[in-house]
């Protein structure tokens, strides 16, 4: 069965850069995001509330999707994001803020739930660990328009909070911390030492497994 390490963090933390990073120097699969490939983002952008739950759904299901060819493979995989930080964070964030209503959040709760219940949780967890100035700074330097460009530093600091609370309360993966507060072009190094942090783990657990 195939492996799967999911990075994850706030918007624009750089969780695709670092997939990158470490697929090309560890010669891990990636599997991605791609939001603007997804056939509710254009709608959900323009229109949070009316979009936000076929969107989220569309997004949970396609992790899914991507999950079950990981785990029919006998590659190392890496998600920019992933299924559990979709749910855990991107929706619990959609509820709070009032645009899924319980009814529309129980519904991607027991799609999540039920989608767990038969695939894995990831084997590692990268958590990318990043400054709230950068990320505006970066969101708004992008330059595709997303619904996140103008977000406040207190918006930012909600999502650090459900990632967070997701991450100590409720993963079942082992967790890797990584400290990005600069360019990835500087962090030869440190990309060297979070791979050799990866394959200790899956090591010990395909030893676990055997």
């Amino acid at each position: 069965m195939g492996k799967l390490i999911s990075i994850v963090g706030n918007l624009g933390a750089g969780k695709t850069t670092l997939a990158k990073l470490i697929c090309d120097r560890g010669l891990f699969i990636p599997y991605w995001e791609k939001p603007e490939e997804r056939p509710f983002q254009m709608d959900f952008t323009k229109d949070i509330r009316t979009w936000a739950l076929a969107n989220q759904m569309d997004f949970l299901l396609f992790r899914c999707e991507q999950e079950c060819i990981i785990r029919r493979n006998n590659d190392t995989a890496v998600m920019d994001g992933g299924l559990d930080q979709d749910f855990h964070v991107f929706t619990k964030n959609l509820y709070n803020n009032g645009y899924l209503n319980q009814g529309e959040f129980n519904i991607c709760e027991r799609f999540y739930n039920f989608a767990r219940s038969f695939l894995p949780p990831p084997d590692i967890v990268i958590r990318i660990i990043i400054d709230t100035p950068t990320l505006q700074q970066r969101r708004l330097s992008r330059d595709r328009k997303t619904v996140d460009q103008s977000f406040s530093e207190h918006e930012f600091t909600d999502l650090e909070i459900l990632l967070d609370n997701w991450l100590v309360c409720e993963n079942l993966s082992p967790v890797i911390r990584f400290i990005f507060e600069q360019e990835f072009h500087n962090f030869t190094k440190e990309i060297d030492e979070l791979l050799i942090q990866v394959r200790s783990i899956l090591l010990t657990q395909r030893n676990h497994d055997a």
